[in-house]
């Protein structure tokens, strides 16, 4: 609850002080980088030279994204933009971890107990906080009626269909579901936010999700025997 839930809800909801929805959205499309490099660090999977090569280029697609993004604020906002940033990376190294530690320790616990389990951790561990942070002004009902569809839909049943995906298809597999994550974060973004798309971050984003399809295995290729 505390790493897959709590923390990166935190970085998120900070990020978006500085970033858009989109572009937060194609960085959210790494944390597959990081549940590959996780695994083969903890859990001692095999990387072959395609999904060496895949975080590669991941990080390089990153590394362009980050620049371009920091390239286009103004001096004042470019440290606040950078640690926006570094907070979307810190989320998607947790969500690695969590798949992994899910994986390892969870496996054979029905998935509604470990989605259940895990949100009234996160929703204990943040209390305090949230309390010692309350707005001055009460949160119009618009609000409260967005937040309660963010903890339906958004974290509570997408987290049931993703524990189980983690145990019918391993971790490594399983969060490979956030390639979907830019294409709706993009759209929504230009749709119901007025979001503009630039030319570098859709070439960015597209490098970012070729080397994500390498270093989990969705593209690649076999030596022959």
């Amino acid at each position: 609850g505390v790493i897959n839930s709590a923390l990166p809800f935190v970085a998120w909801a900070y990020a978006a002080l500085s970033l858009n929805a989109g572009f937060s959205s194609v960085l959210n499309a790494t944390a597959p980088l990081w549940g590959a490099l996780v695994a083969w660090l903890w859990l001692h999977e095999s990387l072959g030279v395609s999904r060496v090569l895949g975080l590669l280029i991941g990080v390089v697609g990153v590394s362009w994204l980050t620049w371009d993004r920091i390239g286009i604020q103004a001096n004042a906002d470019s440290t606040q933009v950078a640690w926006a940033i570094t907070a979307c990376l810190a989320a998607t190294l947790l969500y690695g971890i969590s798949a992994n530690l899910t994986k390892k320790l969870l496996t054979g616990v029905p998935p509604m107990a470990v989605a259940a389990g895990s949100q009234a951790a996160a929703a204990l561990v943040l209390a305090l906080p949230a309390a010692s942070q309350w707005p001055t002004q009460m949160p119009s009902l618009r609000a409260w009626a967005c937040v309660a569809l963010l903890g339906l839909l958004c974290t509570g049943l997408a987290y049931v269909l993703y524990f189980r995906l983690i145990a019918q298809v391993g971790p490594a597999k399983a969060i490979s579901v956030t390639f979907l994550i830019p294409v709706f974060g993009l759209l929504w973004g230009g749709l119901f936010l007025g979001e503009v798309v630039s030319a570098a971050m859709l070439m960015a984003g597209a490098v970012v999700l070729l080397g994500t399809a390498l270093a989990t295995g969705v593209i690649g290729w076999r030596a022959r025997s």
